[in-house]
């Protein structure tokens, strides 16, 4: 019976250390569940929830500065120095919050980022408002300007059409002209209105030269064409340059002419050709032209027959 029991003791030592390594893992268990994991679960859940606001936060401050940067498009560029301070600065928090730095060092660090951003908001909104008022400036100054063009340009056609109108009104007007052939009817050379070929001595030419004040006074020379009838020839004493006369680039003969020292006041002028001593006149419709140098004075006819 003694050799039984002493072989029963053994086991009853491995069931009592047993026993005992169970209550004390249970202890344990029990303790870390409930003192010592809430613990460490507590602060490792508060600095993460911690991370998590400072990088919400960091995210929100890069997102509402790319919003911008977007809107003001060119603008932006003018501020790249500034652009380039706001990513330098996100980028070191953004390794701080990754290396579970000090919060109070992150917040501060995000507090100037923010006060960044605010004076970039705060310049490319001042930029835009300057450059809007360029542009109302700059269009106030095109329409300034097209409407400075347009006043220039009704006064160059203004100054265009009195300059035609002065041109026009300067010049000399020939009035009432009247052309007849006339023969000489004794000693005393008493003048005859003739349409008689065979009985003419002279053909004569009258006008008056009109009044004009635009006319600088001074002497004006007056040519008489006389075309031959039936042939366009111009009676004339001579086929050169003596009896020929300019007119707008070409030598134009004349018939007789006569010099006036026009003083600005209207006069009749009388200009005469006389036949040669044994010529006849023809029969025939003669065409009379009256001519300055600088213009055309007018014309007239008459018949012989």
């Amino acid at each position: 019976m003694n050799e039984q029991k002493n072989e029963r003791n053994p086991l009853k030592k491995w069931v009592i250390l047993l026993s005992v390594l169970a209550s004390v893992f249970l202890f344990t268990t029990i303790y870390f569940s409930f003192f010592a994991e809430p613990i460490f679960n507590k602060e490792y859940i508060n600095k993460t929830l911690k991370n998590d606001f400072l990088q919400s936060e960091l995210d929100s401050v890069l997102n509402e500065h790319e919003r911008i940067k977007q809107e003001y498009g060119d603008l932006s560029e003018q501020l790249s120095e500034k652009d380039s301070v706001i990513l330098s600065n996100a980028v070191e928090i953004k390794k701080l919050i990754d290396q579970h730095a000090d919060y109070s060092k992150i917040k501060r660090q995000l507090e100037r980022l923010q006060n960044i951003t605010k004076e970039y908001v705060e310049e490319i909104d001042q930029l835009y408002t300057e450059n809007k008022q360029l542009k109302e400036e700059n269009k106030q100054v095109r329409a300034d300007l097209e409407e400075s063009k347009k006043e220039i340009q009704a006064i160059k056609k203004d100054n265009e059409e009195l300059g035609q109108t002065l041109s026009t009104a300067a010049v000399h007007q020939a009035y009432n002209i009247n052309s007849r052939a006339i023969y000489f009817k004794n000693k005393n050379k008493e003048e005859v209105i003739t349409e008689k070929a065979n009985r003419v001595d002279q053909l004569k030419t009258t006008f008056i030269l009109g009044s004009n004040a635009l006319i600088p006074a001074g002497p004006v020379t007056i040519y008489c064409r006389i075309a031959v009838p039936g042939s366009g020839r111009i009676l004339t004493l001579g086929s050169g340059d003596a009896f020929a006369f300019d007119y707008e680039g070409e030598k134009l003969q004349y018939s007789a002419k006569k010099t006036v020292n026009y003083d600005n006041k209207a006069e009749t002028v009388t200009i005469s050709w006389d036949l040669v001593e044994g010529d006849k006149a023809l029969k025939g419709k003669y065409i009379v032209q009256l001519y300055t140098e600088e213009q055309f004075l007018g014309e007239t006819f008459f018949e012989l027959k």
